[in-house]
């Protein structure tokens, strides 16, 4: 079996437990698994699907910190022109760049803010699924072959 293979049936996995349960999810893939191949190939092929699952759990789980995505760094410099902009106030300037700096850096923190936590929440969600798929798959392994 070769990883786009794979890939596409992790992503199969991911959209049907997303709209079932695990248990009709883990019954499609197994469907779609035997149709795949039969005897010992089975074996290897839930073997090989499996340990792809726990990686991108972990992948996953490393894509959830703030720290890797483009957003932080916007996030960062929206906090700066914001803070520039209130301080610049404090002391007294009032013109319209100080007000459109001021209202500019709220706006983009609020917009990486909203980007981070959609995809804290994408990956998390993810990682859930690929780790359930890898321990249930290590969990019912001996029940496929049968």
């Amino acid at each position: 079996m070769d990883t786009y293979t794979i890939d596409v049936e992790l992503e199969h996995y991911y959209g049907d437990r997303m709209a079932t349960s695990s248990r009709e999810a883990i019954r499609r893939f197994y469907l779609r698994a035997v149709s795949r191949c039969n005897g010992a190939e089975l074996e290897r092929y839930l073997r090989l699907v499996r340990a792809h699952a726990s990686v991108y759990s972990s992948v996953h789980r490393m894509f959830s910190s703030p720290f890797k995505h483009m957003e932080l760094p916007l996030f960062l410099s929206s906090l700066v022109l914001f803070a520039s902009s209130v301080l610049m106030v404090f002391y007294g300037e009032t013109t319209v760049i100080v007000a459109a700096g001021t209202s500019a850096g709220l706006v983009g923190m609020l917009q990486c803010g909203r980007s981070l936590i959609k995809y804290w929440q994408r990956h998390a969600v993810r990682e859930a699924v690929f780790l359930e798929f890898a321990e249930i798959l290590q969990k019912e392994s001996g029940e496929f072959t049968r």
